[in-house]
Parts: structure tokens; C-alpha cells; sequence
């Protein structure tokens, strides 16, 4: 691979020699210290071999002692090429001015990428570069670090840490979120924990305070379950009678849910119909420059709208700042279809599910469903009854004054 991008810088030519003992030129090339590559013997008085482009004259010269016929049947290389060039002034200007147009493209930011963000929105942190000189054309050269990370932050607080690594026409914007802030809860202030809802007690875990419940009691939505209240009694008792604890600890039980939603049996089925449009954009940098066809410009309703991008790269990863935009308008006609009773119990079921799943939180776990339907007109009543056990203790502060 490296002899092959050597010959084409210096230029190698392909001779074709006859000779009545055609081996003879080879043996005078050898002694003559010319060096020659891939010999292949075309008949009984022919051979071709390659050579480097300098070494032409002195092959030739050589030929000529031995009475030989020699000419050249390919050449390749760049000097051959400069060679044509030179003799086609329009295009070595057009060439040249192509190559600086790809070295000062290089100097501008045509294309934008946002990785490391998960819960803020790309488009989000695109507006707030934006607004700091950091877009579409923008100087690659312009973009101050340090700078540019003090203004974005102060914009965003939702992240920690952010910068942006230029490299050619690219530009990676890499971030980092910043991790909420734990609430601070004071463990001095007194509190009870009441019951969330109603249920029978599983457990009671009391870690500070005084449980007012037993395992397998009913309670109610509101009861005390751990009192942060301790009466202080005995023989030894210290002269405060009364002592305000921060209640903690939790209290497991077994809850019921029955949760409802209407369903309607029927649905809107989308069926294409003809007439597809299409029309097409051409983004230089910011600009933009429409080629629509004529009626796509407002279309009313009913209609699928598809964008296609195609952004215009160089070979190697090089990035064009054009951008091939193509929209396709194709119509639909909305038609009523009946839905059967068992697809619209099981969609009801299946958002009852998230909605208890909701209800319930980290830790909830569900011990045994049941659903049921019932038709009203158009409509499917779906209810969903769940025995469930989770955490219903509740931490709410006891009024001290």
C-alpha cells in the first residue's frame, strides 16, 4: 500500500517493449541499476513492466542499444496530472478555489450535537448556546471555553458542568446534569406518623417514639400509628412528665384499591387515500430556501407530514453546511372502526395498572388483581380491584406552642 501511494506521488509509466529476446531488456534494466516492477511477458517478443516516471529516458536509451521498440502504455501519478492541469487554467483556478472554500468552511461550526443530557432538553440548551454566540456559522475560533461555561451555567442551573469540543465543522456539546439536592429534614422537630389510608397492619417498625398500633389491627385513614408524644411514668420518673420525640419508623399494611375507567368501543382508524405531495428545502447555515410545490403551502387537516434530512458530507466525515430537507404531505382519511370488548378491557386494564402502580410509589407491591367490565352504550366501564401491601405511614409534625 505505501510503494503504491509512492509511485503516485512521483509518477510511474507502464512500458511496453518488443524485442526479439524480450528478456534481454530486463537484463540491461538490472545492470543498469533501473528499477522495474511487475514484469508480464505478452507473447513470445512482448513484455510490460513499470517504471518510475524519471527513469523513462534512461529505459529508453537502453532499448535503443538492443534495437528494442519501447513506448509507453499507461501513465499514472500526480505529475502526469499537474501536467494536464497546467494546460487547463479554468480548471486549476476552479480547483484551487474549491480548496479554499473547504479550508475556510472548516473554520465555521455548521453542525451541533448535545450528548450527557437525560432529563434537559437538547432543544433547550441549543437556545441557551444560541444566545451566547454559539450556533450555525458560527467561528469555531470565537468560542471561549471558559467564558461561554460561566454564562450557559447561569442559565441553566439544572447543569453542573458543560463545554464544548470543536473538531472541524462539528461541534459536541458534552454536559453534565447536577445531581438534586437531598431535603434537609430536621431530626430535632417533634412528629407523629399517622396512617395515608386505610388498611390492616402487617408490621410496625418504630424507630423513635411510641407505636400505638399492633400487628394485625385495622386502621384508618388519619389514625395514629406512632406518637411522638411519650408520657414519661414510674417511681423514677424525672420531673418532665412529657417528652416531644421526633416520631420514626414505618408501618406495613395491606390496602385495597378499586380503580375505574370508560373505554370507548370504537376507534379512529386512519386508511391512505391519494394525492401525496411533497415538497423540498435546501438550509444553508440559517438560511433557508423553500422549493414547495404548488398547494402544499396550508393544507388543511388530514394529512401526514414526514421530514426527511439529508445533510451534504464530504468523504472522511467532512460536514457541508447543507442540508437537504424533504416533506411529504400523504393523506389519510379518518374511519370509525368497532373495537372489541376484550381489546378495550385489556387497554383499560392496562391504565388502571400505571395508575395504581403511581398510587403505590417505590416499595408498593401488588398481591392479587382482579378486572371487570360492563358496557354502557359506546362506552366500556373497566374496574380494576387490588389487594396491595405498602407503606402507609405518613410523618406529619406535631404543632408545639
Amino acid at each position: 500500500m505505501l510503494q503504491k501511494l509512492v509511485s503516485l506521488l512521483k509518477g510511474s509509466v507502464r512500458v511496453r517493449a518488443a524485442s526479439e529476446f524480450p528478456e534481454r531488456v530486463l537484463n540491461i534494466c538490472s545492470a543498469r541499476g533501473i528499477a522495474f516492477r511487475d514484469p508480464a511477458f505478452l507473447g513470445a517478443s512482448e513484455l510490460a513492466f513499470f517504471v518510475d516516471r524519471r527513469d523513462w529516458r534512461r529505459v529508453k536509451a537502453a532499448c535503443a542499444d538492443l534495437g528494442a521498440e519501447v513506448h509507453i502504455e499507461r501513465a499514472a501519478g500526480a505529475p502526469f496530472l499537474l501536467g494536464r492541469l497546467r494546460r487547463r487554467t479554468a480548471l486549476l483556478a476552479g480547483l484551487m478555489l474549491c480548496a479554499a472554500l473547504f479550508l475556510v468552511n472548516a473554520c465555521f461550526v455548521w453542525d451541533i450535537r448535545v450528548e450527557g443530557n437525560e432529563t434537559v432538553p437538547p432543544e433547550r440548551i441549543l437556545r441557551v448556546l444560541a444566545g451566547n454566540g454559539v450556533r450555525r456559522g458560527t467561528f469555531a475560533f470565537s468560542i471561549h471555553q471558559r467564558k461561554l461555561c460561566n454564562r450557559a451555567l447561569l442559565e441553566l442551573p439544572e447543569l453542573a458542568w458543560l463545554t464544548v469540543n470543536v473538531r472541524g465543522c462539528r461541534a459536541t456539546v458534552i454536559v453534565r446534569e447536577r445531581v438534586p439536592r437531598p431535603e434537609i429534614v430536621n431530626e430535632l422537630a417533634p412528629t407523629n406518623v399517622i396512617a395515608r389510608r386505610d388498611a390492616l397492619v402487617t408490621d410496625v417498625r418504630a424507630l423513635d417514639g411510641e407505636a400505638k398500633v399492633l400487628r394485625g389491627a385495622t386502621v384508618r385513614r388519619g389514625q395514629l400509628l406512632i406518637s411522638g408524644v411519650v408520657e414519661t411514668q414510674g417511681v423514677q420518673s424525672p420531673v418532665v412528665g412529657t417528652r416531644y420525640l421526633a416520631g420514626k419508623g414505618e408501618v406495613w399494611g395491606r390496602t385495597w384499591y378499586e380503580l375505574s375507567t370508560k373505554i370507548p368501543l370504537f376507534e379512529q382508524v386512519k386508511t391512505p387515500a391519494e394525492g401525496e405531495k411533497r415538497s423540498c428545502a435546501l438550509l444553508w447555515g440559517e438560511n433557508r430556501m423553500d422549493f414547495r410545490i404548488k398547494g402544499t403551502g396550508n393544507l388543511s387537516a388530514g394529512y401526514d407530514k414526514i421530514i426527511d434530512r439529508k445533510q451534504w458530507t464530504l468523504p472522511g466525515g467532512f460536514v457541508l453546511p447543507v442540508t437537504w430537507v424533504t416533506e411529504t404531505y400523504r393523506p389519510y382519511a379518518a374511519v370509525r372502526a368497532e373495537r372489541t370488548r376484550e381489546r378495550a378491557q385489556e387497554l383499560g386494564r392496562e391504565a388502571l395498572e400505571r395508575c395504581l402502580a403511581a398510587q403505590l410509589g417505590e416499595g408498593g407491591e401488588v398481591v392479587s388483581t382482579r378486572v371487570a367490565s360492563a358496557a354502557q352504550g359506546d362506552w366500556l366501564l373497566v374496574t380494576l380491584s387490588a389487594e396491595c401491601l405498602e407503606q402507609i405511614g405518613e410523618t406529619v409534625p406535631i404543632p408545639v406552642g
